[in-house]
């Protein structure tokens, strides 16, 4: 049976237009998936009775807040058990809104950059998570955009499953950086993708990337159902 996903975009400083398509396709290429895609997220979750169907919420979002009706509704959805993934720029949206860092768990805030766009090796550190299992210790050469000094939101407990070095000659911090990690938020799980950068124009080589591609089908697929086929 098709997992009801609802993916949430519409506005972003990346190129929302081309990875938000991009996604619904390669997931409903699965035939794991069936997915919406809303770019009027404000009306959308303004329907609660809507929400109740949504098995997995897909955000490649950071713009404007939705408004109290569709915050609380999408919170709801969230605690009674629908999973999330949280797609890369998405964690820079929504400063303040306490709900939505606590299921971040690690946030762009004052302090937070990136070095440059380049190649760098994902390291898997936790290889028993269902959505790493079986996956290659080290996936090599990944194009990105490696996110550094992330703030950690509200104390609230998290997963690190992979993480990258954020090399000083690329603009780095010199240290190992989260890149994949989960958590749970009431009943639903949450999958944090931080990676996953497209500028407008730009190649897109991260999302062309097949080994990107399967962690974040699996993820995906963890964060709906709790596991991974």
């Amino acid at each position: 049976m098709s997992i009801a996903t609802l993916l949430i975009t519409g506005a972003n400083n990346h190129d929302w237009s081309r990875s938000a398509p991009f996604c619904q396709e390669l997931m409903q290429k699965t035939g794991r998936f069936e997915v919406t895609l809303t770019t009027t997220p404000i009306e959308t979750l303004a329907d609660a009775g809507a929400l109740k169907r949504v098995q997995l919420f897909f955000i490649d979002y950071n713009g404007p807040s939705w408004g109290d009706t569709a915050q609380q509704n999408f919170v709801q959805a969230v605690r009674n058990g629908a999973g999330v993934c949280i797609l890369h720029a998405t964690n820079n949206a929504f400063e303040g809104w306490h709900e939505f860092e606590e299921m971040c768990a690690l946030t762009w805030r004052e302090g937070t950059a990136h070095g440059a766009y380049h190649n760098f090796d994902i390291k898997i550190t936790d290889p028993t998570h269902p959505i790493t299992q079986n996956l290659p210790g080290v996936l090599k050469n990944h194009p990105d955009e490696l996110y550094h000094r992330l703030v950690h939101m509200h104390h609230t407990p998290f997963q690190t499953l992979a993480t990258a070095f954020s090399s000083p000659e690329s603009g780095g911090t010199g240290r190992d950086e989260p890149v994949v990690i989960v958590k749970s938020y009431g009943k639903g799980r949450i999958f944090h993708c931080i990676l996953g950068h497209v500028w407008e124009g730009h190649v897109m080589d991260t999302f062309i990337n097949p080994e990107f591609q399967k962690l974040l089908l699996r993820g995906c697929e963890w964060a709906a159902t709790g596991r991974v086929t």
